[in-house]
């Protein structure tokens, strides 16, 4: 077996599509179109590459690819002794996993790190997590999806968990305690100067300033975080006006502040594993799916105890139902925020539960 730096076009080619190979007869596997992962080490189209460096690397037994992983540094982390690993993939096989972990280590220790932590895919604010429950499940696009074997390799090479994160599923027309939701959402609605609007997709440079800033404000606290800054969070505003549907993304704004914000995105899940099987090629038109996910709903600290993520919470099954969604999920949860998860496991309920992993490894 033989490990080498990707760095030349046939090299590209093999880490691309050895995912591809890995998972050809898994049915709920949900890849994006190779174009659109390929975007993610394109500064022009990821700009976190502003700050994030990366070096891939292929496992290799007799030419073929068995492995890939990606040792990942970045300028921003609050640790700089820490350095990441992501788009990890391999064969049921603990000499890979050695091979590949051997070679991130390596490259993190040159550049002064003392740790690694992963999977995350290319930051702390885009892809992070190992699937460890829920793989019966299909999973929602650009969520982490990988066979049940991998956080056993990991952990026979001394990989550690270092936290779990949640994704709860629910029925919206079966909220536990609705009652207690709404009561709660009457009293903020009595904010002076509260309102929700919908964000505009078509000024995403505008509407990425207020997003970065309740996202600085909403996540300092928790694991990785990295500022967001303006040109960042209007990239991620520009990828999802192919949503197909702009009510489900809204700011809570108070006095024309924006002090909260929901974005849930429809589960297109259904339609890439079904352009995967015809590789990609134009299909039909599918039935629209019924399930969303609610991947950002977040308030800024001074409003969270005057029941304004109870309100998001209202708005955002008003409108889910109105939509005619039958499921959603609310991912992800960090299991130490303690206050989102409770307000979810006591008011909304939830019919189901994906846990993801982010394991630790001292660097020797």
């Amino acid at each position: 077996m033989q490990i080498v730096k990707v760095s030349e076009p046939h090299h590209w080619h093999c880490f691309f599509e050895f995912p591809r190979r890995l998972y050809f007869r898994d049915p709920l596997w949900t890849p994006l179109p190779l174009s659109a992962e390929q975007q993610l080490f394109n500064p022009q189209t990821n700009p976190v590459l502003r700050h994030v460096n990366y070096e891939c690397f292929l496992a290799l037994d007799k030419g073929s690819p068995v492995g890939r992983i990606a040792a990942i540094t970045d300028d921003l982390l609050p640790d700089q002794r820490i350095g990441l690993f992501g788009c990890f993939e391999t064969v049921n096989n603990s000499e890979v996993v050695e091979q590949l972990l051997k070679a991130v280590a390596h490259h993190l220790k040159s550049k002064g790190k003392q740790q690694m932590q992963g999977p995350v895919t290319m930051n702390t604010s885009q892809q992070v997590g190992l699937l460890v429950e829920g793989f019966h499940l299909p999973p929602q696009a650009q969520m982490p999806y990988n066979p049940p074997y991998y956080g056993d390799l990991l952990e026979q090479q001394g990989c550690s968990q270092l936290l779990d994160l949640y994704s709860y599923l629910w029925d919206p027309g079966q909220i536990k305690a609705l009652a207690k939701l709404k009561a709660i959402a009457k009293r903020a609605a009595k904010i002076p100067g509260i309102r929700f609007r919908t964000i505009n997709l078509n000024d995403p440079w505008g509407e990425g300033k207020r997003f970065a800033a309740i996202y600085n404000q909403t996540m300092t606290n928790q694991w990785g975080f990295v500022p967001m800054d303006q040109t960042e969070a209007a990239a991620f505003l520009a990828g999802l006006r192919g949503s197909g549907d702009p009510e489900l993304l809204f700011y809570c704004e108070v006095k024309g502040e924006a002090v909260g914000v929901c974005l849930m995105m429809p589960d297109v899940g259904p339609e890439l594993r079904a352009a995967r099987r015809f590789g990609f090629a134009p299909l039909l038109p599918l039935p629209r799916s019924r399930k969303l996910r609610v991947g950002v709903l977040a308030v800024v600290p001074e409003y969270r105890r005057r029941g304004v993520v109870a309100l998001l919470l209202e708005r955002a099954l008003q409108v889910i139902l109105r939509k005619g969604y039958r499921q959603a999920e609310l991912s992800l949860i960090m299991a130490s925020n303690k206050e989102m998860n409770s307000i979810i496991n006591n008011v909304v309920g939830n019919s189901g539960k994906k846990v993801f992993r982010i394991y630790q490894k001292p660097i020797e």
